[in-house]
């Protein structure tokens, strides 16, 4: 298994206290459930106090972290969060995320924006050749338990890329690390995963026995890879490396295929939204498996409740693609699948709001490499795409430097404690890296290594180097091709991620619209 940290002695502690305000909350939500099945007139006020509270709300409640638990009558504000997210009309400032992203100087409503300005030149970039084409370390051993083996069904196989459509410049620099020296004979060259900068295995394209692959060729999306060997990976994630951070720990994590399977062995089929719009929080507050009375334990330090953000927006934005490019076996098409974004994310619904953190923390790390960006060599030899590039990045570059602070990094690791808390957050994330390579699909292990490496890329920016160093020659800097790469890549997808809500969004009034007005055909004599 994945090597375990031990927590802050604090966090223990309010863990524990949380577990038992966890069970008088459970038999006090059980008692609600059953008042609710008799009394509809109850159900109606409690939306109605739902929505005043969430307009009122300050901004911890935002994203569902609260110092204060949650009272009986009230719906978890994730919940909330989630049923606002779905029911927001298009063209009307109502059922808006709205506020301050936590932990962040950032707005949704700032975010939503700055991402319209951004995707399009974000679709067009990432289809160029030095953005699509990627060297990684696709068949690296599993380190922490024995792997059930790969998936070989035809979505989660990863087409490679013919070498020679590789820029012959990159090929050129791969090194050879079966000898080293003309000393004392001959014998294996080892190199470091990581430098001491670093927040994630490089896998630097200059070494090893990486496979070249085109990203824009090997998408994102459903693959059918599911059950225990798929929710291990994220189970293993949460429970071994996020400081004992997340506030409940559910049975399931997820994995990238239909889900339909959970480490229990049980089935999981994706279940149907409501077709009334009063029904969507009762609904959610049932289907979500968390806890009402559950909150993030005030001490916990803010690096860790940072660091769990991140792993579950990453976690959120994997299952937002996933049900964006589903397969639908019954018409053979690819398509988007709301009840699998209901299923997936209405039962993590706090997922759904890290998506929109993650958010923040590249545009932030992007704004701060902005000089260097500017000024990095993208030639592929080809005259097309080179040009493209220069095109496109001051499109994507400017908006967000022009967006103001999102993220102030200068927040974490201070002081003396400061530094072992980096050092854990960089070990922690790292083991992160290699989990990955447990993945038994190939393609979900292209992108879970891929996005890893892009978030990754993102802290070192923002906490291994202060501003000065992206001004001027930028000699002290050490940012590896795969690493821009990843990092724009891992951009683009969270910025496909926010997109993706929008559209199920209107997918859900476009369901509950359909089914009103054929309830109101069947009516007409």
């Amino acid at each position: 298994m994945a090597r375990k940290r031990t927590p802050a002695k604090s966090s223990a502690s309010a863990a524990a206290a949380a577990s038992t305000d966890t069970n008088t909350a459970v038999e006090a939500a059980n008692q609600k459930k059953k008042q609710w099945l008799w009394t509809a007139i109850r159900i109606g006020a409690l939306v109605a106090a739902a929505a005043t509270a969430y307009v009122a709300r300050d901004t911890p409640r935002v994203l569902g972290f609260t110092s204060q638990p949650q009272t009986e009558n009230q719906p978890s504000p994730n919940v909330g969060f989630m049923a606002h997210v779905l029911q927001k009309s298009k063209g009307q400032n109502i059922c808006k995320p709205e506020g301050y992203v936590m932990d962040t100087c950032s707005d949704f409503d700032g975010i939503e924006a700055l991402n319209r300005r951004i995707s399009g030149p974000l679709k067009e970039l990432i289809r160029t050749k030095f953005f699509r084409t990627l060297r990684v370390e696709l068949y690296k051993p599993c380190q922490f338990w024995n792997s059930e083996g790969s998936c070989f069904q035809r979505d989660c196989i990863v087409q490679p890329l013919d070498e020679d459509r590789v820029p012959s410049e990159w090929r050129a620099q791969k090194i050879d690390q079966t000898n080293f020296g003309p000393f004392l004979g001959s014998f294996p060259r080892q190199r470091p995963e990581y430098t001491e900068k670093d927040f994630a295995i490089v896998n630097d394209e200059t070494y090893g026995e990486g496979v070249w692959l085109d990203l824009v060729d090997n998408p994102e999306r459903f693959t059918g890879y599911a059950g225990a060997g798929a929710n291990a990976i994220w189970m293993s994630i949460y429970q071994d490396n996020c400081f004992n951070v997340p506030p409940y720990l559910q049975d399931t994590a997820g994995g990238w295929g239909s889900q339909l399977v959970n480490v229990d062995g049980k089935s999981m089929p994706f279940v149907q939204p409501p077709r009334k719009r009063r029904e969507l929080t009762p609904f959610l507050q049932d289907l979500a498996e968390e806890d009402r009375a559950v909150t993030l334990p005030a001490d916990v330090p803010y690096e860790y409740r940072v660091f769990y953000r991140m792993v579950s927006g990453l976690h959120a934005s994997i299952s937002a693609h996933i049900c964006a490019d589903y397969f639908n076996a019954t018409s053979n098409r690819w398509e988007p699948n709301l009840s699998c974004f209901i299923s997936r994310i209405g039962a993590f619904p706090d997922r759904l709001q890290n998506i929109y953190f993650n958010f923040v923390l590249l545009s932030s790390a992007i704004q701060k490499m902005k000089p260097y960006l500017e000024a990095y060599d993208y030639s592929t030899g080809s005259a097309k795409d080179d040009l493209a590039v220069k095109r496109l990045m001051p499109k994507i570059l400017n908006p967000v430097k022009n967006a103001g602070l999102l993220f102030d990094e200068s927040e974490l690791f201070v002081g003396a404690a400061g530094r072992e808390l980096k050092h854990e957050f960089k070990e922690n994330f790292r083991n992160i890296s290699r989990i990955m390579d447990c993945t038994g699909c190939e393609k979900c292990r292209l992108w879970g290594k891929t996005q890893t490496l892009g978030i990754g890329t993102a802290m070192k920016a923002l906490f291994s180097y202060p501003d000065r160093a992206f001004r001027g020659g930028f000699t002290t800097l050490d940012f590896k091709r795969n690493e821009i790469v990843a990092l724009i890549t891992t951009y683009f997808q969270f910025s496909c991620s926010l997109e993706g809500i929008e559209m199920f969004r209107a997918m859900y009034q476009d369901f509950v619209t359909d089914w009103q007005a054929s309830n109101n055909a069947q009516k007409l004599p």
